[in-house]
């Protein structure tokens, strides 16, 4: 008995939200955003975040007694606006694939060669554009996913409100509008910045140095960032230099489990990405393309979602193809709703 579109949607139905999670907690940042209670977006479109870049009022000592009040009223409220950028891709099973398989175990071993692959190809495409600001072309090329705000502030080509300048600037000076508002120190619209000279004379004092201001803009002590990602290159300086500054003491001789990639920095964790890639010219230049390094404070990071990820069933469709199809759809955006509390470390690698 050849797979019939019911047996293989009742099957896929068992394992789209496996599938789909899978997408949304597979790479550093979107894991990190999962674990934390975020609204999904309610309509509208554009995602809207206020803040404040100073007090409504000044003050006036009174020396005399005498003294005017100050009744102006100073506007310092802006608001932060990013275009939900919408995805969608086809996901076709050719019929010939059917007709020559039967049983459970063909339509899971079907889902597991198209669905599920797309999916993969999908969520390393958004991984990597996320952090540099280019895709790596196996779902979706740069070009269709140029609506998504990039973290890489190098990145100055995006299409829609709020994306068109990546959040975080490798610049002391920066000036351009990232999520529609143009940075200024004067209203505490910018991130944090330092350029590592070489590792070995100012490679970890920097680092913190940058996680010290970070943690200063969110609150102090225990509020700084909770996820530093690093290219590959910075990271093995920074493995190499915690192991030289650890003192052991063997305590039982067995096998350590733990995941020795899981590095620490103030109270972060710290990885690398494969995807970052610092020697990418159609990402990085400049003091960039010699090493990256995020501080991403994830209490003031989110994505909301109009429209969560999700894939629909397989249907038989007008065209030009002899296939059944599912359409892949999500709509959201990543939003930062307090720069200051976010930086950026370029150099480190070399």
């Amino acid at each position: 008995m050849t797979i019939s579109t019911e047996l293989l949607n009742t099957t896929f139905a068992d394992l789209r939200g496996p599938l789909v999670n899978s997408f949304v907690r597979s790479n550093e940042l979107f894991e990190s955003l999962n674990s934390k209670a975020r609204m999904p977006m309610e309509g509208g479109t554009k995602i809207e975040r206020s803040f404040s870049g100073g007090a409504p009022a000044r003050g006036v000592g009174v020396y005399v007694g005498d003294e005017l009040l100050n009744m102006t009223r100073r506007q310092q409220i802006r608001k932060f606006e990013v275009e939900p950028h919408r995805m969608v891709m086809a996901i076709n099973i050719p019929k010939r694939e059917l007709n020559q398989n039967s049983g459970k175990l063909a339509v899971i071993r079907l889902i597991e060669e198209y669905p599920q692959t797309a999916m993969e190809a999908a969520k390393a495409d958004m991984n990597k554009f996320l952090l540099t600001g280019v895709s790596r072309g196996l779902a979706f090329n740069t070009s269709e996913l140029l609506g998504l705000l990039s973290l890489n502030g190098q990145h100055t080509t995006g299409i829609g409100t709020g994306v068109t300048n990546g959040l975080l600037g490798f610049s002391a000076a920066r000036s351009a509008k990232v999520q529609n508002v143009t940075t200024s120190t004067s209203y505490f619209h910018f991130n944090q910045y330092n350029d590592i000279g070489t590792w070995s004379g100012d490679g970890m004092s920097q680092l913190r140095k940058t996680y010290r201001k970070c943690a200063h803009y969110a609150g102090g002590v225990g509020k700084g960032p909770d996820l530093v990602i690093m290219d590959d290159d910075t990271f093995t300086n920074f493995e190499d230099e915690r192991s030289q500054n650890v003192r052991v003491t063997l305590v039982d001789d067995k096998i350590d489990k733990s995941n020795t990639l899981g590095l620490s920095l103030g109270l972060a964790s710290v990885t690398s990405s494969i995807d970052l890639d610092r020697t990418d010219t159609s990402a990085f230049s400049g003091v960039a393309a010699d090493g990256v390094t995020y501080m991403l404070n994830t209490d003031y990071i989110e994505f909301p979602m109009l429209e969560a990820p999700n894939i629909s069933e397989f249907k038989e469709r007008v065209g030009d193809q002899d296939v059944v199809t599912a359409i892949f759809a999500m709509q959201g955006n990543m939003i930062c709703t307090k720069l200051p509390a976010q930086g950026c470390v370029s150099g480190g690698a070399v």
